[in-house]
């Protein structure tokens, strides 16, 4: 194994139970099978640490307005720690996860190997997934992996009441590392953001957080809006990129649980995450949210893996 292999390792998170439909765990064996399909070798370049959730169905759920938080909490829990882990080899993560809930543990593991430096997030998503167990209609925790990572109940919105356990749980997760929140809310920027709640938007206004559409984004060109990016975080000495497949536009990526149109284009999508990944910065990269049980073919979850392929080349390039 070349020596630049050895820099970065994989974490595969097959978990789906926080998302709005089952199917997302099962995008990582879809990449997998993509990888076979076109004669790549990209699995045999990393080495690969794996996370399952618990044993479950989505049916069985004690909670209302966090559903299924104790099964999510020993995921985020156990990626937390793999993610500080490697950073504290100097090692580089690509996580390849199911639902996005999961994202919080990435968050949090880049807080706890990097206490006393500020961490930039680029999150790369048609969701804002700031909601919380005060303020979610659905319940799906998918929806709040930002307001775990910033420590946020956002009650001046609220809508629900949780019960004490949800509580008890939703307090455990915001202080997994400390009594502190692992992510400041204004260092967090936002890219192709189009379908939010007003509870959302209340945080979005509040901390001023970057909104980058994909109208400004199509308008300004993909390079400028990640110079745009790297100033507006340039404070921060650590960054992670968060890549939820549902940016893209349902007509190149149907696979997806949440799908919303009027997304990025296919290419948009590479440019965007080829841009960002060339900057030293960045720590971190991860996908989510690829459901192949609403792909149209198997050429959609190829699509998706060549993304993958040619950012993590595009890593090996500049790390």
């Amino acid at each position: 194994m070349p020596e630049i292999f050895k820099h970065i390792k994989l974490i595969e998170v097959y978990a789906d139970i926080a998302g709005h439909r089952k199917g997302a765990a099962l995008g990582l064996k879809a990449l997998r099978k993509s990888s076979l399909e076109v004669n790549s070798d990209y699995y045999e370049k990393f080495v690969t640490q794996e996370i399952k959730q618990e044993n479950t169905t989505q049916e069985n759920c004690d909670f209302k307005n966090a559903k299924h938080i104790d099964k999510v909490y020993p995921v985020i829990s156990q990626l937390a720690q793999k993610v500080k882990d490697m950073r504290d080899d100097n090692l580089f993560p690509i996580i390849l996860a199911g639902d996005h809930s999961s994202c919080a543990g990435t968050m949090h593991g880049l807080k706890m190997a990097h206490p006393d430096d500020e961490i930039g997030v680029v999150y790369i998503d048609a969701h804002a997934d700031i909601h919380t167990p005060y303020t979610s209609g659905s319940g799906n925790m998918h929806g709040m992996p930002l307001a775990i990572a910033c420590a946020i109940d956002n009650k001046e919105c609220a809508i629900n009441e949780p019960d004490e356990k949800e509580v008890e749980y939703w307090d455990k997760l915001k202080y997994l590392v400390s009594y502190e929140s692992s992510i400041k809310p204004e260092n967090i920027v936002f890219c192709a953001l189009r379908d939010f709640e007003p509870q959302e938007n209340s945080l979005i206004q509040k901390h001023k957080i970057p909104v980058y559409t994909v109208e400004e984004m199509t308008y300004k060109g993909i390079q400028t809006v990640v110079e745009e990016i790297f100033k507006k975080l340039s404070y921060c000495k650590h960054i992670y990129v968060s890549f939820d497949v549902d940016s893209i536009d349902p007509l190149y990526v149907p696979g997806t649980g949440t799908p919303v149109t009027n997304g990025l284009s296919y290419e948009q999508a590479m440019q965007l995450n080829l841009e960002l990944i060339k900057n030293e910065k960045v720590c971190c990269w991860e996908m989510a949210e690829i459901n192949p049980l609403y792909n149209n073919n198997d050429e959609d979850s190829t699509r998706v893996f060549k993304i993958l392929e040619k950012v993590t080349d595009t890593l090996i390039k500049h790390y």
